[in-house]
Order: C-alpha cells, then structure tokens, then sequence
C-alpha cells in the first residue's frame, strides 16, 4: 500500500504533522498495554508508548528551534528593509 503524502507548505507543518502522528502512536500503545493481559505485552506496549513519547518530544524540540531560529532570522532581515534616513534640508 502506498501512503499518501500531504501537500505541505513548510518544514514546520511536517514538523507538526511528525508530532501528531507520534502522540497518536503513543495513545495507541498505552491504550492497548490496558488491554493486554500478559505482564511481558503489556510492558512491550508501555516501552513502545514511551518511545513514541520521546520521539514527539524531539520533534517539538526541533520545532520550537526552528521557529526560534527564523524569528532571529525575520528580526535580522527586517533592519535591512527599513529605508535609510535621508536628510533633505
């Protein structure tokens, strides 16, 4: 089966999207762990659960350093779009 990619507009909202899938893999997993009735699934499903955590929590890493970098970024580009003074007298 072939997945369908999104059409997205930045990095940012693949970032987002990354997250979102994560945070729902990790919902997935701690829910199934409550379903399980062996201590060794159960503790596999949670171990998964956590992983996908984590993998969410890189991600929202990145994504808040991407947007941190681009606001330096915009602060920097807008100075040189500001006209310079010119003195008329």
């Amino acid at each position: 089966m072939k997945r369908v990619i999104p059409e997205y507009a930045s990095l940012e909202d693949i970032i987002q999207d990354a997250i979102d899938k994560e945070k729902d893999a990790e919902q997935f997993y701690a829910e199934a762990s409550e379903l399980a009735q062996a201590t060794e699934i159960r503790d596999f499903l949670l171990n998964m659960a956590e992983m996908e955590k984590g993998h969410a929590e890189m991600l929202a890493r990145k994504l808040e350093s991407i947007r941190s970098d681009k606001t330096v970024m915009d602060g920097i580009l807008s100075s040189f779009n500001d006209e310079p003074e010119t003195d008329t007298e």
